[in-house]
């Protein structure tokens, strides 16, 4: 809906939602977990939580087997990476970014409705509130370099939890006279950080286990996919009775005990993290600080992320756009010279798709649902449709998008599947113009009708466009850097999301589409279909670089070869420094 056809790479909702990794360490295992071995105790990764060999329950995804047909294929997935990695994915990503994630995003934008936030203003916070998705370099970096206790992972999911549940109480207790509009997006800001945190250090895992299984990637990404989407279609189906009903306020309190349930696999040790001695973090922290252009990146995007958290909520749109095209530009350059080429072209690519896809959900937000007294031309949704009955439809095309992409494209290269993918979804994305134009009323096509039917195909043909781009990530993913270097290129691209909302903002300023749920505003949106066309058409002229940005590969091959561990190797500044030594 409003242009805002591509996923984001890595991250959760912003007018759809934003996603990268951790793992890899000295002395842990590749190979997955043997399960005989841990009731032997001889597994050499310990849970936080210690229980005895004979009290704790065997948990297996086993019994899934002769169920659905999908007997044959959870059985691949466990004999290949484990079924405590399965459901630990379960909870992180699944009941997480899944249920939390698409249970609570309906809610924001009537959250702000409620302060009568401007349209370009509502963009311009959505995009603060979705940093810590682009702050996931240096919660890699952190994590990889500072265990607490000794373990990389499970003690910052637990932080994060603790955070993220308070903020969660917070937006739902506190009544609005009591929380102005920047605390509101101070707690957002703090339930992204859990979600982006624990989809990072979980996203990771299995990215290092791809490492070793190339051929069963796709299929474990549809595992992580397919789960996600069955998650958030319950969250939809249920979120559009209770929005409408109780306001948008009560769902961050529903939203606690899966938020919160995710303790429970990490103290007993899903996470399968072996608990390292002195000497062995002093090796991988030295390890990591070698690749000094990889932390310098880290550093780099966390500055990134920190400046326009600060300009998002004290600048002028304006300004606030042209701070997130410098920056963009910086990061850019910086990454291109300090990556090694191949690693370096991919990330542009993405990053150019996601940036110029002009974001203008703020304002299509009004468009959809002004009521009659204040759009008296527009569609009025309701609640219940906005949220549930499209948000339904979408996940369930999201699903058959996932699996014709697993049946029909797992096989085809990543410059084919870019390519279609994104030629699709331009031209799908001109239904926006005909709709902000209600073109589809004067020709007799009910405004229901219209949008749900482009919304199926759209939620189709974003899977086909959104999985290569994960895999091709986790391909470029070296052994031993996989939670720092997923989370530079994907949070990169996730920054690529902010200023695309940050320059969506400032285009629908200058063009004068400022809606804000006020009385009798339809002037306002009158040249929102000249914003939906730029928004369409600019991303087409980035796939004129798709020959030269990405590999004419399989999705099934290593991008990588073996004992290939460097970032910077060939890089420009590589190349620089050693010509000069």
């Amino acid at each position: 809906l409003g242009s805002s056809r591509a996923l984001p790479l890595f991250t959760p909702p912003d007018d759809n939602v934003a996603m990268m990794k951790r793992g890899g360490k000295p002395a842990s295992s590749s190979e997955p977990f043997d399960d005989d071995d841990f009731e032997k105790g001889q597994n050499e990764e310990s849970p936080l939580l210690e229980t005895s060999n004979t009290s704790k329950p065997k948990l297996s995804v086993s019994g899934l087997r002769d169920g659905f047909g999908l007997g044959c294929y959870m059985q691949r997935l466990e004999s290949s990476f484990g079924h405590e990695l399965l459901i630990m994915l379960f909870v992180a990503q699944h009941l997480m970014k899944g249920f939390v994630n698409e249970f609570t995003a309906p809610c924001i934008a009537y959250l702000y409705r409620s302060y009568t936030v401007p349209g370009p203003q509502m963009q311009i916070y959505r995009g603060v509130t979705h940093l810590p998705w682009a702050m996931k370099p240096m919660i890699g970096l952190l994590s990889d370099t500072v265990p607490i206790f000794g373990y990389n992972k499970s003690p910052y999911i637990l932080l994060v939890a603790i955070l993220g549940t308070s903020a969660m109480t917070t937006i739902g207790l506190v009544p609005k006279t009591s929380l102005s509009v920047t605390s509101l997006v101070g707690c957002l800001f703090l339930i992204q950080l859990q979600l982006s945190t624990t989809d990072l250090l979980t996203e990771a895992k299995y990215a290092e286990k791809m490492q070793t299984k190339p051929k069963e990637g796709p299929a474990l990404m549809s595992y992580v996919w397919f789960g996600l989407q069955m998650g958030g279609l319950c969250a939809t189906i249920l979120i559009g009775p209770i929005l409408s009903a109780f306001g948008p306020k009560l769902p961050f309190l529903v939203t606690l005990v899966p938020a919160s349930i995710v303790i429970v696999p990490v103290l007993r040790g899903y996470m399968q993290e072996k608990r390292l001695t002195w000497q062995e973090v002093q090796t991988a922290r030295s390890a990591i600080l070698r690749q000094k252009e990889a932390c310098i990146l880290c550093v780099l995007m966390l500055a990134a992320t920190m400046v326009l958290s600060y300009f998002g909520t004290m600048l002028s749109v304006r300004a606030n756009a042209m701070a997130s095209i410098a920056i963009a530009v910086m990061i850019l350059l910086s990454f291109s010279i300090l990556l090694r080429p191949e690693i370096a072209k991919v990330n542009t690519f993405f990053v150019l798709q996601t940036s110029v896809n002009f974001s203008i959900g703020g304002a299509a937000f009004y468009f959809y649902t002004d009521t009659k007294e204040q759009y008296p031309e527009g569609p009025h949704f309701s609640m219940v449709f906005y949220t549930t009955v499209l948000g339904v439809a979408g996940s369930i095309c999201s699903l058959l998008g996932i699996y014709t992409y697993q049946k029909y494209a797992s096989e085809w290269t990543f410059r084919q599947l870019l390519l279609v993918s994104n030629v699709a979804i331009c031209i799908l994305s001109i239904s926006d113009v005909v709709f902000f134009l209600r073109l589809n009323v004067r020709i007799g096509i009910p405004d229901h009708a219209f949008i749900l039917g482009s919304n199926v195909f759209a939620s189709i043909l974003s899977q086909w466009q959104w999985m290569p781009g994960v895999v091709i990530l986790s391909q470029l993913c070296p052994p031993g850097l996989e939670a720092t270097m997923y989370a530079l290129l994907a949070g990169c691209h996730n920054l690529g999301g902010t200023i695309s909302s940050a320059t969506g903002a400032w285009v629908l300023q200058v063009l004068e589409v400022q809606p804000s749920g006020a009385k009798d505003e339809s002037a306002q949106f009158e040249n929102l279909w000249v914003c939906a066309a730029l928004s369409s058409i600019l991303p087409a002229f980035v796939l004129l670089l798709l020959p030269w940005f990405i590999p004419d590969s399989k999705q099934t091959d290593k991008l990588l070869q073996e004992g290939d561990v460097s970032v910077t190797e060939g890089s420009i500044w590589h190349r620089l420094t050693e010509r000069n030594a």
